[in-house]
């Protein structure tokens, strides 16, 4: 293919989903303004002023923005490869941020397997229309689609090689997964997974690069690297409480069901570690199965089923879980499961239907509990479903060996 087709190739599969969320923007989240074009994306604004706050010596913890009052919550390294967000013109970072996220989205579909050229373009406006967490990451100018696309581009190939040969990488394999997780810890959970399916080198790599971004932030921002990783890392972020309908982790579960009390916290993170850990380690049979789209899905998952604080648009992983439900070949009672909770998750119910906010989910009932905490059970019971298989179908082999051996 010649580069003029390449070039026009890339301009379909981009440029669709790129106007549509253009012309989307100034709807998503409040206060925007479509004429003149004024998008309140105000996540991308913390980024902007918390730089800005950097380069002038300030504490970018302490950093807050106008009207919203939101503070910056991420590792000093995100804030150190954000700089170039202090110079130009705000709405300039807009469109640049936005163009970044919907490339980010298109490499993920790509890379999922995703038929190229028009069918990835009008797929991808699509994306931008009906999946919400895909949508409020643009609307909100958030990172997560970007960092998605970091740990795929490790994992996934862009172009299959011959005999299943991965293709001559540029950068040690690992490399991004560590990046990802030094701007957004969650990410490490995809170096827990490497380790598992039998890739320790990616795993060993990731862990160098998490380590060697990371000690850079130290190395120009040491005071504040301290303060987050004892204070911020611990819980202390600024933001909603875990209560928060918003939250569709498993601990918000634990919030909204009990009380907001120290042992339900201990309680809550321990229950979403041990299913993390089984997501992860049922994720690693599936790559070996050779079904790695959905591998990275289901870790994609436990990540957000394990943090703290999981937003509705921090579940971005239903899109390679939504190919994987169209093209795997895992069981049907997974693929229908796993159907289901992507469609629950872009329906985004919890805050479409209930009141949240001020303590109202104290007083929730029976029904809105059950929209509240839908989306995190049914990935529990994705992971839970998957393990209990895969402990039968292994109690079934030994047992065929052992009458074999008779």
């Amino acid at each position: 293919m010649t580069r003029a087709r390449r070039l026009g190739r890339l301009l379909v599969e981009v440029l669709p989903p790129f106007v549509a969320a253009l012309l989307l923007l100034p709807w998503v989240i409040s206060y925007g303004r479509a004429w003149p074009w004024q998008p309140s994306t105000i996540d991308l604004q913390v980024y902007v002023y918390a730089v800005r706050d950097m380069l002038a010596g300030l504490n970018i913890f302490e950093t807050t923005t106008p009207f919203w009052n939101l503070y910056f919550i991420y590792p000093p390294i995100a804030a150190v490869l954000m700089v170039p967000l202090a110079f130009g013109p705000y709405a300039f970072w807009q469109v640049v941020w936005t163009l970044a996220l919907v490339g980010a989205q298109q490499t993920v579909l790509r890379r999922c397997g995703v038929q190229r050229g028009w069918a990835l373009g009008l797929l991808g406006v699509a994306v931008v229309l009906a999946v919400e967490p895909i949508r409020t990451t643009l609307g909100y100018g958030q990172v997560n689609t970007l960092l998605m696309a970091l740990v795929v581009a490790d994992l996934l190939p862009d172009r299959p090689g011959p005999d299943g040969v991965l293709p001559r990488r540029r950068i040690p394999q690992g490399t991004l997964i560590g990046l990802a997780a030094a701007i957004k810890l969650t990410p490490m959970l995809f170096v827990v997974f490497a380790f598992l399916a039998g890739r320790r080198r990616v795993a060993v790599t990731g862990v160098v690069s998490f380590l060697a971004f990371t000690g850079l932030g130290a190395v120009l921002l040491f005071s504040e690297t301290v303060e987050f990783f004892f204070g911020l890392s611990g819980g202390d972020t600024r933001t909603a409480s875990p209560l928060y309908t918003g939250n569709q982790s498993l601990l918000g579960v634990f919030f909204r069901l009990w009380d907001t009390s120290r042992t339900t916290t201990l309680l809550g993170l321990a229950v979403a570690g041990i299913v993390a850990l089984l997501g992860t380690l049922v994720a690693a049979h599936w790559w070996r199965r050779g079904e790695q789209v959905f591998a990275v899905a289901l870790v994609g998952l436990c990540t957000c089923l394990a943090s703290p604080l999981s937003w509705t648009h921090h579940y971005v992983w239903i899109l390679p879980m939504a190919v994987a439900v169209l093209r795997s070949r895992i069981p049907r009672w997974a693929r229908l499961l796993a159907g289901a909770w992507v469609l629950w998750v872009c329906a985004c119910l919890p805050l479409a239907a209930l009141p949240y906010g001020g303590g109202r989910e104290r007083t929730f009932d029976a029904l809105q509990q059950l929209v509240a905490n839908l989306g995190p059970v049914l990935g529990v019971l994705l992971v839970a479903g998957l393990a209990w298989q895969l402990v039968v179908s292994a109690r079934t082999e030994r047992s065929a060996a052992v009458t074999a051996r008779r």
